[in-house]
């Protein structure tokens, strides 16, 4: 029997592990950081209507300003925003999607 290097059973594992999504790194704590600081300098002043984003991060931040939304609706902008979180924490630390893959691919091969 042939070791699995030696038969090409592994080219479609090499295969899988490029597409492979947990090498997505299109959305980095650089790239996270660089948007903070464009948020931090919308340019809103006094005398001037805040951008919704700037709305949305004072609902969730100041318990003053959250009373402007119902209960219903600052939930689903809490739930929104643990998404978004959620999914940016598996961007940058992704489960071990890439093991599995090769898991996977080797129970095929023997």
């Amino acid at each position: 029997m042939k070791a699995p290097f030696q038969s090409g059973a592994l080219l479609p594992l090499v295969t899988q592990l490029r597409a492979c999504p947990s090498h997505d790194s299109s959305f980095s704590e650089k790239l996270l950081l660089e948007a903070w600081e464009r948020f931090k300098h919308t340019g809103w002043e006094r005398g001037t209507e805040p951008a919704p984003a700037v709305m949305a991060g004072l609902v969730l931040h100041d318990e003053q300003v959250a009373r402007l939304l119902n209960v219903a609706e600052r939930a689903q902008l809490l739930a929104l925003s643990t998404i978004a979180l959620e999914r940016y924490q598996e961007k940058n630390n992704p489960p071990n999607k890439l093991g599995k893959t090769i898991a996977a691919s080797l129970k095929e091969t023997i």
